[in-house]
């Protein structure tokens, strides 16, 4: 399903995922929506589980946001208090929760979207009326984060091979570390958009004012089932979400 899919098709399933977990904040809501992108990125034969391996660090802010919303939304049955100040409440675990699983749903999307082909998507992207230069960035923009979470990961481990284990480390120092660490991943990054930019111009990029393709996409009758089941499963969600 994953090189059968129309990429506009995709395109119009993250926008429905990534509405309905703005537009609602009850959990249910948001845990369905997730549900159902998780679905939807298990056929298209997305790496969610494995993006989730590189990002633990959200539920460490989930826990930060869970102590933020408790001692500053002082209202729901306190779970832990310190005086009378409430350090967990329903209240605080809820409204986190709800910031974790919007978290989830937009990377749940970006996951989707990362299953399309880069030319068929720059394709479809055309095909919707976007000119050729803003869908070339957007595609570009899609794949650098990736890119970037690499070179964050390949940072990590070269400082773990000099022996400076992480894990063991005060949080002062892990601030400071994260500091040292975002430099070079930045310089790096820069450095390839620099030698990106240069190759697209020597390849002729922009040297006319219309770009031909060979690729033209055309919606098959399973594109089309699945727009309207994605439509017609948007607005149910919407009915179930307004009527609670």
């Amino acid at each position: 399903m994953k090189s059968t899919i129309d990429p506009r098709v995709k395109l119009l399933i993250i926008i429905c995922l990534s509405t309905l977990g703005l537009f609602f904040s009850d959990i249910k809501i948001l845990m369905l929506v997730f549900l159902i992108g998780l679905i939807l990125s298990i056929l298209f034969k997305g790496s969610f589980f494995s993006l989730l391996k590189r990002i633990r660090m959200i539920f460490y802010v989930f826990l930060v946001m869970v102590i933020l919303q408790s001692i500053f939304q002082q209202s729901g049955t306190p779970y832990l208090t310190i005086g009378t100040l409430s350090i967990l409440t329903d209240e605080g675990l809820l409204r986190a929760a709800g910031y974790l699983m919007r978290v989830l749903i937009i990377l749940i999307s970006g996951v989707i979207i990362a299953t399309c082909d880069m030319r068929r998507m720059i394709q479809g992207l055309i095909q919707m009326g976007l000119p050729y230069d803003f869908a070339f960035m957007t595609s570009i923009g899609i794949r650098f984060l990736p890119l970037m979470l690499t070179e964050m990961k390949d940072t990590l481990t070269a400082i773990q091979l000099r022996g400076i284990d992480i894990k063991k480390l005060p949080v002062k120092q892990r601030i400071d570390l994260l500091s040292y660490i975002l430099t070079p991943v930045v310089a790096s990054t820069l450095t390839k958009a620099k030698k990106l930019s240069l190759s697209v111009e020597c390849r002729g990029f922009r040297a006319y004012n219309h770009r031909t393709s060979i690729i033209t996409l055309k919606l098959s009758p399973w594109d089309y089932v699945v727009v309207a089941t994605t439509l017609f499963a948007t607005a149910g969600i919407f009915y179930l979400g307004i009527s609670l």
